[in-house]
């Protein structure tokens, strides 16, 4: 059993220093560069497949392989899957709808933080693991109990890789309204915090209280769905601007690179 202080300790660092590292790096370097915002979108697309079907395996895919079971495991898996997408997207369409844009300055940033809360929502299943690890265990150290240092780098670059996610997203939004520099910086760490929260909350539950991770998967597994077709979105939201073939080039590009970064961060934990 590790003391729960060292376990909150060194979770809080491990999720929170690459969550910042990657936010505010993208958001430095678009702003430096000026990339066109269809490609980070893009890349974040990537991402969002191999984060997808790394999530439903992780809420056991919604018990597919116990067929029609009809019980009350495989009907709450279902039903949570169902209620992460539709709560999220329904709020998020609201608030990225023709009624509202332009109403409120804050929008971009709401709709930024939605996107962080349905990205943020399966690290309350990371996080219950994360405990239920750290208080069972007879190892040592957290590392030694998550299965060394490929486990620990693993979980760094999945933290890092995930937030470049949903800053994407603030970015291309940013970009619309014409946010400061400066603002942005500021916004990103409310995001960033939206964002990690929820893995902190998990990791509280699950040390102190054994929780079924996989119903807190399926639920952030629906929520991802509303996040891939915000980035879609956003790839086509220039109308006046058509795509051509070298910039579909480049988006194909962008979108297999943030797949196999993912992909390539997941091979840590085999």
């Amino acid at each position: 059993m590790i003391e729960f202080s060292v376990s909150f300790i060194q979770f809080f660092v491990a999720t929170f220093v690459p969550i910042y590292v990657g936010m505010f790096l993208l958001v430095v370097v678009s702003n430096v560069t000026g990339i066109d915002s269809r490609y980070l979108s893009a890349y974040a697309l990537g991402l969002l497949f191999w984060f997808f079907f790394d999530t439903l395996n992780d809420a056991v895919q919604l018990d597919v392989n116990h067929g029609y079971a009809v019980d009350i495991n495989q009907v709450g898996l279902v039903a949570l899957f169902v209620i992460g997408f539709l709560l999220f997207s329904m709020l998020g369409g609201r608030l990225g709808s023709k009624e509202l844009n332009g109403s409120s300055r804050n929008l971009p940033l709401l709709l930024a933080i939605v996107v962080g809360v349905g990205m943020g929502i399966h690290g309350v299943g990371e996080g219950i693991e994360f405990g239920g690890l750290a208080v069972g265990t007879q190892a040592v150290t957290i590392l030694d109990a998550i299965g060394g240092i490929g486990g620990g780098i693993a979980y760094v670059l999945h933290k890092l890789l995930e937030s470049t996610i949903v800053i994407v997203v603030f970015i291309t939004l940013a970009r619309a309204t014409g946010l400061p520099f400066r603002k942005q910086l500021w916004q990103t760490f409310m995001v960033g915090l939206v964002f990690g929260i929820p893995s902190l909350v998990g990791e509280i539950a699950g040390y102190f209280v054994p929780i079924d991770s996989s119903w807190f998967y399926a639920m952030g597994a629906g929520a991802v769905l509303f996040v891939v077709l915000q980035v879609i979105k956003s790839i086509f939201a220039n109308k006046e601007s058509e795509v051509t073939y070298s910039q579909w080039v480049r988006i194909s590009a962008a979108m297999i690179l943030g797949f196999l970064l993912l992909y390539a961060a997941a091979l840590f934990h085999s």
